[in-house]
């Protein structure tokens, strides 16, 4: 079994969407393979150049 940080192959991913029951094309699970494959390297990226943002903001409470 893969990584989680592995992203899936075109043929998983066409195993995947067959299973959704969706009437898509070869080449609507191409676009969006690729789509999907583009966010998780985008996800992957984040957290290193924006862990600041990652970080709860301080809140001051009346109550406390």
């Amino acid at each position: 079994m893969p990584s989680p940080n592995t992203p899936p192959t075109l043929e998983e991913f066409r195993v995947r969407a067959a299973q959704t029951g969706l009437t898509l094309t070869s080449e609507d699970i191409e676009h969006l393979h690729k789509g999907y494959v583009g966010l998780l390297s985008l996800m992957e990226r984040i957290p290193s150049g924006w862990a600041w943002a990652a970080e709860p903001p301080l809140v001051f409470r009346a109550d406390k």
